[in-house]
């Protein structure tokens, strides 16, 4: 029996990046230096799981960062 509704991994996750890629941009904006940070760095210095985990963070809490110091 083969199964045609098998998504691939890799395309499964680009399409979640992108969805809290594009939430980001609607609560932050295009110049928010935190999605700039992480977008930028996709595929350069974070891979797919980096990034997906840096925007969740980012989208449920305001910041990708876990402490910022004083």
């Amino acid at each position: 029996m083969k199964n045609n509704n098998i998504v691939p991994f890799k395309v499964a996750s680009q399409a979640e990046i992108e969805r809290e890629i594009a939430l980001a941009l609607a609560k932050f904006g295009d110049d928010n230096i935190e999605v700039m940070a992480i977008v930028c760095s996709w595929g350069d210095t974070m891979d797919d799981r980096q990034v997906l985990a840096g925007l969740r963070k980012l989208n449920r809490t305001g910041s990708s960062f876990d402490d910022v110091a004083d």
